[in-house]
């Protein structure tokens, strides 16, 4: 028998305009894929979800990724249980962005569990553009210290559900323990560091 869960957990989706985080919330609704991009300043969408058993009640927050929306954007991270923070496959800025931008933004004051999407998963054969391999993705994920890593597509409708859970099943874990004093990321293995490295080092791209 299903049990409810009274705790409302709050998923705040987060990352650069423009990378598919409308899009990802759309889908796990149910909504049409549009394929045009319209910058969303804030919305929530609340659900039930069953996941082990457990009945959970989830809002999801989808917040703007553009600087001037920074304030209104910060107002919601008090109260995050999670982030999905996003990256897209096709555009390497938004996944350097990870690190330059918007780990420093979320745990300066924070430490909440963060879930890494990889969005648009299906333009990755695409061969018009630089992309961001999945080995460079997991990599990120254990430089970040992430909860979980899923790569999706919203177009496609893949692992959106995933992502989705993900986040849910982390708001129970709390941020990872720090690991004692790893080595230094060089960048032609997979150790990890405690300092934060710009991507250039740590990843993998295809062209």
């Amino acid at each position: 028998m299903s049990q409810m869960s009274h705790k409302i957990l709050n998923i705040l989706v987060v990352g650069d305009g423009a990378v598919g985080k409308t899009s990802l919330l759309n889908a796990y609704s149910g909504a049409p894929f549009g394929g045009l991009y319209e910058p969303t300043i804030y919305d929530k969408k609340a659900f039930e979800i069953t996941l082990n058993g457990q009945i959970h009640t989830v809002q999801l927050h989808d917040t703007a990724g553009q600087e001037e929306f920074e304030r209104l954007r910060r107002h919601f991270y008090k109260n995050a249980d999670c982030f999905l923070l996003c990256y897209s496959i096709n555009n390497v800025v938004t996944y350097e962005n990870i690190i330059n931008t918007w780990i420093p933004d979320l745990t300066t004051e924070h430490h909440i569990p963060i879930v890494l999407i990889g969005t648009k998963s299906d333009l990755r054969d695409n061969p018009d553009n630089a992309v961001v391999s999945t080995d460079a993705g997991e990599k990120l994920s254990l430089l970040i210290k992430a909860n979980a890593f899923v790569e999706c597509s919203a177009k496609l409708s893949e692992n959106i559900e995933l992502a989705v859970h993900e986040a849910v099943r982390v708001c129970s874990q709390g941020v990872p323990d720090p690991e004692p004093e790893p080595a230094r990321w060089c960048g032609l293995c997979c150790c990890r560091s405690t300092t934060y490295h710009h991507p250039e080092q740590t990843v993998a791209f295809r062209r």
